[in-house]
């Protein structure tokens, strides 16, 4: 498992004004955790949000803020086999894998 710390920068009345990801990805759900941890203390407000998103903002009367999601990546495993592994020694392609 991986995880991944999306943020996403709102505007007045909700509006997306630009969005994106914190590093790249995470090995560890903890090192996500220090990540977003590390990324909220840019702000002067913070807190969590009932969906488990966090937001942020600089000041109360802030026009802008930020919410900071966590998610959780599973391996992601191919749907249809490669034809190279589906290939007989003959070289020919096998209907049934």
């Amino acid at each position: 498992m991986s995880y991944r710390v999306h943020w996403r920068l709102l505007g007045r009345e909700n509006r997306l004004l630009d969005s994106g990801e914190i590093d790249g990805g995470f090995e560890d759900r903890h090192a996500a955790l220090l990540a977003i941890g590390a990324f909220l203390q840019q702000f002067a407000q913070w807190d969590r949000h009932k969906d488990g998103s966090w937001w942020a903002r600089r000041s109360p009367d802030a026009d802008l803020w930020v919410q900071v999601s966590l998610t959780e990546q599973a391996t992601a495993e191919p749907d249809i086999m490669p034809l190279v592994w589906a290939m007989q020694p003959s070289g020919d392609a096998s209907p049934n894998p």
